[in-house]
């Protein structure tokens, strides 16, 4: 049986220590990602040559995504 992983602060003020830190890191984390400049959908449907009640669907998505640069590239 594998053992616990021992964080230090085992108690209540240790748990809420680790809660506020959670919550820190989460306001500083970027939520916006990468961009989408352009997207397109298609949807094409067919009836299936051998059984024209059974409907075949293919969707299509076509996107251009830009990723911010990084500071430190320039």
């Amino acid at each position: 049986m594998p053992m616990p992983i021992d964080r230090p602060g085992k108690g209540i003020l240790g748990w809420l220590g680790r809660q506020v830190g959670y919550v820190t890191k989460a306001l500083k984390t970027d939520v916006e990602g990468p961009k989408t400049v352009y997207r397109e959908q298609r949807t094409e449907e067919r009836p299936l040559p051998d059984d024209p009640n059974v409907i075949l669907r293919r969707t299509t998505t076509d996107e251009v995504i830009v990723k911010e640069r990084m500071k430190d590239e320039g």
